[in-house]
């Protein structure tokens, strides 16, 4: 997974719901779940950067199952 090849794309339901933030994975087309808050959408992001990070320098992934 490329560290920029995930993202937070701002999505909306209708005209009068509240926007939702989707995680989506820009190289496979994936996307990676909704969320109600920017911040929550973030930590996901983040979370999955340091995991793919961490196995590519041989340690441990701590959330293998995103992969």
């Amino acid at each position: 997974m490329l560290n920029n090849a995930i993202e937070i794309r701002e999505v909306e339901k209708s005209n009068d719901a509240q926007p939702r933030y989707e995680v989506y994975d820009t190289d496979t087309g994936t996307s990676l779940g909704l969320y109600d808050s920017m911040e929550k959408a973030e930590a996901v992001r983040e979370k999955m950067v340091s995991s793919d990070n961490a196995t590519k320098e041989g340690g441990y992934d701590a959330d293998p199952a995103v992969e």
